[in-house]
């Protein structure tokens, strides 16, 4: 089933309460794997979907030493409020047209592979807030040894914000940006250790919007500078592993990352260059046939140059456990806690806290149900020693059927309702939303 990302201002996230199953289910994972060989193979877990979309997906398309994926999909959408409006809703049709190829080689060694999509969204009546999205990816891969990787890759996606989103511009047409992005990463493993090392450059490049018509307005046409949210972030880290059993692994992670934006924000004369730090330990196990989840819960710091911002700490939090209650259904439940950036002028950074539950089942053997409840709370936090006054809870839930025709051709059908809240003197208007696939 399709997810909506951060960018289509709808997180997907779980409940909080699952972090008391997945710390049960991890005791649960060391006596169960006591008889096994720490050098032992694991046969790995499959969700209900992930077994669909296997025995339902294509071979592709084989040219010498590589395997062409073409896939093209048609949606068409519903939805009774394209603007997240609280009052005077917006509905429309929209027709969502999306093509991907990936070109993957079939090597006995190394590895590479090339990836592009694209997206059009049309929409029947309100025709401004069409786009098209677009994104190209490569990745490399080389064998240093028997166990040991190396790995480059890299991408650009030209992308749109929704107006969902909690953050975004409120102009004539949806905000467009830019993102690039590379990466450099270093697998090894021996005998009972695995080390991952890795640096991250990424790129955000937002464009300035016109405001929206309004009838009252004495200066219309103006300009909604979004150059202050253009930045660039560099990132390491490192991360060791330790097997204990064929089914669990220990993990410790220590991360650094620094964020510089281009320019100041010109109403406070300040911006948001940062430097974060997390460490992070963890558990990460899959027991055949039964679950398998990795859970890691840390500390996270972000320090800010400019005074004017508060630094922020605390507890971060990234969980996810699958449950096999059977062959035909698989139980899922995530949770995360973690520091986000806004793109709101004068507010600093915020805590956002969330978590989902899912549930996938094979009622038949072409037709697939997911359901799922996610929630999030966004707390926003002191600027120059004065508290901002402002949380905003998003609560999503979902349904849907997915039916296989053959190999190559499928159907699916979705309802989506969103709830969005916001509380204290620095909210915004709450809404909600129903969006049929």
């Amino acid at each position: 089933m399709k997810k909506y990302n951060r960018d289509q201002g709808i997180l997907s996230a779980a409940s909080i309460g699952g972090l008391i199953v997945l710390g049960s289910a991890a005791m649960v994972a060391f006596p169960a794997a006591a008889q096994e060989s720490a050098d032992e193979d694991v046969t790995p877990n499959f969700s209900v979907s992930e077994r669909f979309g296997n025995n339902f997906s294509v071979d592709g398309v084989r040219s010498g030493s590589f395997v062409l994926f073409p896939v093209v999909q048609y949606t068409q959408v519903y939805d009774d409020n394209i603007f997240g409006a609280s009052t005077n809703e917006v509905d429309d049709f929209i027709a969502d047209v999306a093509a991907e190829m990936a070109l993957r080689s079939d090597w006995s060694v190394h590895e590479l592979n090339i990836s592009g999509a694209v997206n059009r969204q049309q929409y029947f009546d309100n025709t401004d807030e069409s786009r098209t999205d677009y994104n190209v990816r490569g990745e490399g891969v080389v064998d240093i040894g028997r166990r040991a990787t190396a790995s480059l890759s890299g991408g650009y996606a030209r992308l749109t914000e929704s107006r969902r989103s909690l953050q975004t511009a409120f102009g004539d047409k949806p905000v467009r940006y830019s993102v690039y992005d590379a990466a450099f990463e270093v697998d090894v493993a021996h005998n009972r250790f695995r080390e991952q090392f890795g640096l991250v450059y990424s790129r955000e490049n937002f464009s300035d919007v016109t405001e929206a018509f309004d009838p009252l307005d004495l200066t219309p046409g103006e300009i909604i500078d979004q150059d202050f949210r253009d930045r660039d972030a560099y990132a390491v880290f490192f991360r060791q592993y330790y097997r204990v059993r064929p089914t669990v692994e220990l993990f410790g992670e220590v991360r650094g990352e620094v964020q510089e934006y281009d320019i100041l924000q010109a109403d406070i004369n300040a911006n948001l260059d940062s430097q974060t730090y997390a460490a992070t330990v963890g558990v990460a196990f899959d027991i055949n046939k039964v679950a398998r989840g990795e859970i890691g819960a840390g500390y996270q710091s972000r320090n800010y140059d400019s005074d004017l911002f508060d630094d922020i700490s605390g507890l971060n939090v990234n969980a996810q456990f699958d449950y096999f209650l059977s062959d035909l259904t698989t139980v899922s439940i995530s949770a995360r806690r973690s520091i986000e950036d806004t793109a709101i002028v004068g507010f600093s950074g915020f805590y956002s806290t969330g978590g989902e539950f899912q549930v996938e089942h094979e009622l038949l053997r072409r037709l697939l149900m997911v359901a799922s409840a996610s929630y999030s709370v966004d707390d926003f936090r002191s600027v120059g020693g004065v508290d901002i006054d402002r949380t905003d809870k998003l609560l999503e839930t979902n349904v849907g059927l997915v039916y296989a025709f053959r190999r190559n051709i499928v159907l699916s059908a979705e309802y989506v309702r969103v709830d969005v809240s916001s509380n204290g003197l620095d909210a915004r208007a709450d809404f909600d939303e129903n969006i049929v696939r």
